[in-house]
């Protein structure tokens, strides 16, 4: 296993150093914008952190790694855990980022309420994971260049949805993270999205080696 997640963290940063690095600018640009209210910039430097188990998945299916994968001594749930640990990885990245362009945002403009942070922390964590859980299962089951015509409608829709909030201002914050259980909200849908995590691990486990078939 740490084999596995050496070989992933090599990946990263010989392939997907990039995602990274316009993660963090991302958030960097979104520090500035937070003058205005708005987190777009962070929320899509933790959807680009959320790509990093898809992209080291492509690269694995297109190298044929899983044929090498079976003369080693680890099971499958080793194999697709580390994928899975690798976005867990990038979610907890996303979210010091975040809190870090946040508390900058705070020093210098004051405009970042509890409610705002709650609801950012929230849907950057969601981006991240979101796409996994759908879509690793998908790519071991039907491979990679099937599975991304599902990512590029997710992405839309989640273009849609980030955009509605956007666009609707503190009603629509307010609607949905009450000032009284902003902090409950999040524990609880994070706790649920880890849930949800764990029941995809196990579809990727199931279907693992489909796409070679």
């Amino acid at each position: 296993m740490k084999g596995l997640l050496l070989k992933d963290a090599y990946q990263t940063w010989c392939y997907i150093r990039w995602i990274i690095l316009v993660s963090i600018a991302m958030m960097l640009v979104g520090t500035f914008f937070m003058k205005e209210g708005s987190n777009f910039f962070m929320l899509y430097g933790g959807l680009l952190l959320g790509m990093s188990p898809m992209t080291l998945l492509a690269y694995d299916q297109n190298s044929r790694f899983s044929a090498y994968c079976a003369a080693l001594p680890v099971t499958k749930e080793q194999i697709v855990g580390g994928k899975y640990l690798i976005g867990l990885c990038g979610m907890a990245l996303a979210e010091l980022l975040s809190m870090a362009a946040l508390a900058a945002a705070q020093l210098l403009w004051g405009t970042v309420t509890v409610q705002i942070t709650v609801a950012t922390l929230l849907q950057v964590a969601m981006l991240t994971l979101l796409g996994n859980i759908i879509l690793l299962p998908l790519t071991y089951r039907f491979g990679y260049q099937k599975a991304r015509y599902v990512y590029y409608l997710c992405i839309g829709l989640l273009g849609g949805f980030m955009g509605y909030f956007v666009s609707s201002g503190d009603s629509a914050l307010d609607s949905i993270l009450p000032a009284q259980g902003s902090l409950l909200v999040l524990v609880v849908v994070l706790a649920a999205a880890l849930a949800l995590y764990a029941l995809s691990w196990r579809l990727s486990v199931a279907w693992y080696g489909k796409a070679e078939q």
